[in-house]
C-alpha cells in the first residue's frame, strides 16, 4: 500500500468540509421536523380521542341520571323559559322501600327530582331532589347549592341552536331527551332518546 501524499493528510486532519457540514445540518433539521411532526400530530390524535371521549361520557351521565329518575316516576311534568332557553324537566317519583310505599299512604315514600337545563355559559345540566315530595321551582340563571351540577367542564348545546328543546313530556307519562355535547373542534356527540314511566297511574301531586 502507498503511502498517502501530503495533501491527504492535510484533507484527513482538516475534517468535514463547510459544503458536508452544511448538508449534515440540513439532513439533521429535517429529521427533527418530521419527529416534530410525528408527535404533534400523535398528540393532536389523542387529544381529540379524549375529547370525544368525555363528551360520550357526560351525554351518557346525562341520560342515564334522567331514566333511573323516569323508571321511578309517576308522572312527569317540563317546564320552559323561551326568553333565556333553560328549561326543568320535573318527576315525581316513589321509593322502592316497600317500609315507605307511598300506595299505603306513606307521604315520606315520594319524593321530587328535577332536571334543569341552563343556557348559560354555553349550557349545563343540573339536578336535585327533595325527600319527602316538595315542589321544585326553576332557577334563574345559575342554581344555588341545592342543585348538583351533572355537567362539569363540558358545554352542551340542543341542536346547535338555542331555540330548540332539551326536554318534551307529550303526555305526562314520557320524556324525549334531545341534545348535543360539544366535542373540541370535532363534530358534536348527538344524544336522542325516549323514557317512559312503567306506572299505569299518574299521580303528579305534590311535585307538580
Amino acid at each position: 500500500m502507498n503511502p498517502g501524499t501530503v495533501e491527504d493528510d492535510v484533507r484527513a486532519e482538516a475534517g468535514l468540509t463547510l459544503i458536508e457540514l452544511l448538508v449534515a445540518a440540513a439532513l439533521s433539521l429535517l429529521v427533527m421536523a418530521l419527529v416534530g411532526g410525528l408527535f404533534l400530530g400523535a398528540s393532536h390524535t389523542q387529544n381529540s380521542v379524549r375529547t370525544a371521549t368525555q363528551a360520550a361520557n357526560l351525554g351518557q351521565l346525562i341520560s342515564r341520571s334522567i331514566e333511573q329518575g323516569v323508571d321511578n316516576a309517576t308522572a312527569l311534568s317540563v317546564q320552559s323559559n323561551t326568553a333565556t332557553g333553560s328549561q326543568l324537566l320535573l318527576a315525581r317519583k316513589f321509593s322502592m322501600d316497600p317500609n315507605v310505599d307511598p300506595t299505603q299512604g306513606a307521604a315520606n315514600g315520594t319524593s321530587c327530582q328535577a332536571w334543569y337545563y341552563s343556557s348559560a355559559s354555553g349550557g349545563a345540566m343540573y339536578t336535585k331532589t327533595t325527600t319527602p315530595a316538595s315542589p321544585i321551582a326553576m332557577p334563574t340563571g345559575t342554581p344555588d347549592s341545592s342543585w348538583t351540577l351533572i355537567g362539569n367542564g363540558l358545554q352542551v348545546g340542543v341542536d346547535a341552536s338555542p331555540s330548540a328543546l332539551i326536554f318534551a313530556a307529550p303526555n305526562g307519562t314520557r320524556v324525549d331527551l334531545k341534545f348535543d355535547v360539544t366535542n373540541g373542534t370535532g363534530n358534536p356527540v348527538h344524544i336522542e332518546t325516549t323514557a317512559t314511566i312503567p306506572n299505569p297511574t299518574t299521580v303528579s301531586a305534590p311535585c307538580f
